[in-house]
């Protein structure tokens, strides 16, 4: 019955993304680009594809958004099979100032997206490599290659590392704002295990970027790195797999009668995980109960003995339903929240995002949002796609990392709370707009009980109208400003969250 279970489509964490364009735009200006792209002597390698919204198949060959609210446009998408053509499209778009956005797996959702108009999609769909060194405890990835892709390769060869929540997300574009994840508390963030990237700066270099070389910009990339070049690829290191690869798991749904409980549960654990416990709320309309649920997923690579200890606080509440599984590392994105993976990952839908990072667990605004959803989907049914997310995910291995070894800002948070909105009509229905009203409502809400003194976003999860201090930090917003004046003097990086020129 669970298929029936719908709105847990915010458990991505975001990427670099791509789009489409109007039959219009292409008439008007994509003869001339097409034109360009075309040349002779482009000489692009073999196997580099250019592509044009309209032409057959367009769709399926290219790297479509995950997100399809505030989009960029695009006149054309190129596919280049070798890092030389990256290069190529970097400075012929700096030469001519054509705007353009390099796509890995396509989850970007921030509405500064949508600013890019008429531009080239730089697909980065080529560079999907997996490579494991067994002896190094290494593994390198490509620019697109998503957490799906990495799980197995990593599991084989008896690894693991951190990972977002879905399989569907680009790795290195989940890399770049820091990586948050289940995993977080025994090995730290994604950034926290990256050794080394090779990218393309926008003066059409490759070049090597690491803690021995490049090493300021290795500092900025880690926390702000899709305001500097593209990556075709980078190293991470790699761990044994922890309990022998094996996860104990629960999936529990709690109905509209026993929210309040379950929430002020979840409050009282706040600063009480062990490094291996993860815990995911989603709030969200229910077809199978034909109403809200809150539902809590727990993972937890350890034995099972102990897994039944720590959740016994939710289990004796009596959840409405409760499934315990014990499953591979590899299956872990699959299998947990009732296998919603495939459904999650489904492509250009209408998802409006807003986030708060908390230092506290409110239960409060947790009631008071699930009331606001409840009445949000009475009220519109188009909108029963949205969902809220909760992740508490343990904290220790990332604030064992030094705060200023690299530009991610924000170790201590303990809650990454996602109000993410769905619908299914234009960005002006009445659902829409109120959908979106209730979000900034609950963002303004979470943020005054934060714990904070001001509004902190991890910027992979930012709506894109916040202060670009909510997503870098105002402490290290100048030198992340510095190495932009450095590396992008004409800031033809810009889509993504970006960085101000200047600051304050």
């Amino acid at each position: 019955m669970f298929a029936k279970i719908i709105g847990l489509l915010a458990l991505c964490l975001p990427l670099v993304q791509g789009g489409g364009a109007s039959t219009a735009l292409i008439e008007r200006a994509g003869p001339n680009l097409k034109a360009l792209l075309s040349e002779p002597g482009r000489k692009w390698c073999p196997g580099t594809q250019v592509f044009f919204p309209g032409q057959k198949n367009y769709a399926s060959l290219t790297t479509q958004r995950w997100s399809i609210y505030e989009a960029p446009s695009y006149l054309a998408a190129i596919k280049p099979a070798c890092v030389a053509d990256v290069q190529k499209v970097v400075n012929l778009c700096a030469e001519l100032n054509i705007p353009f956005l390099p796509t890995g797996g396509g989850h970007g959702y921030s509405t500064s997206f949508g600013k890019l108009e008429n531009g080239l999609s730089l697909d980065l769909g080529a560079f999907k490599q997996v490579e494991v060194n067994k002896a190094a405890k290494t593994a390198t990835i490509g620019g697109a290659a998503t957490f799906g892709d990495v799980l197995d390769p990593l599991y084989s060869a008896g690894f693991e590392i951190p990972t977002g929540s879905c399989t569907c997300v680009g790795f290195l574009g989940g890399t770049l704002g820091g990586g948050v994840g289940r995993y977080q508390g025994i090995h730290g963030l994604i950034i926290d295990n990256l050794l080394s990237l090779q990218m393309v700066t926008a003066a059409g270099k490759l070049i090597t970027v690491s803690a021995t070389e490049n090493a300021e910009l290795f500092w900025g990339m880690r926390g702000a790195g899709f305001n500097y070049g593209v990556v075709v690829n980078a190293t991470y290191k790699v761990h044994p797999l922890t309990n022998g690869g094996e996860v104990q798991v629960v999936d529990l749904i709690f109905t509209r009668e026993q929210n309040e409980t379950f929430f002020k549960t979840l409050a009282s654990l706040e600063g009480t995980l062990p490094p291996e416990l993860a815990l995911l709320t989603y709030v969200d309309w229910n077809a199978t109960y034909n109403g809200t649920v809150a539902i809590l997923d727990v993972s937890y690579p350890g034995p099972k003995d102990k897994f039944l200890q720590l959740v016994k606080p939710f289990t004796d509440l009596k959840p409405a339903y409760t499934e315990f599984q014990t499953i591979p590392w590899n299956r872990l994105l699959r299998q947990l929240g009732f296998q919603l993976n495939d459904l999650v990952c489904i492509k250009e839908q209408q998802h409006s995002m807003y986030s708060v990072g908390t230092k506290n667990l409110s239960s409060p605004d947790y009631i008071d949002a699930f009331a606001k959803y409840d009445q949000l989907f009475a009220d519109y049914p188009d909108t029963r796609l949205s969902t809220l997310e909760i992740e508490v995910f343990p904290t220790q291995a990332v604030v064992a990392i030094p705060q200023d070894s690299t530009a991610y800002p924000w170790r201590d948070i303990e809650a990454q709370v996602m109000i993410q909105m769905s619908f299914t009509g234009s960005p002006t229905s009445p659902g829409a707009i109120a959908a979106n009203k209730v979000a900034q409502e609950l963002r303004t809400a979470f943020s005054k009980t934060s714990g904070y003194d001001q509004l902190e976003i991890y910027v992979s999860y930012a709506h894109g109208d916040e202060d670009p201090a909510a997503w870098y930090g105002k402490d290290k917003l100048p030198r992340l400003i510095e190495l932009k004046k450095k590396w992008d003097p004409k800031d033809i990086f810009r889509y993504d969250n970006p960085l101000p020129s200047e600051y304050p």
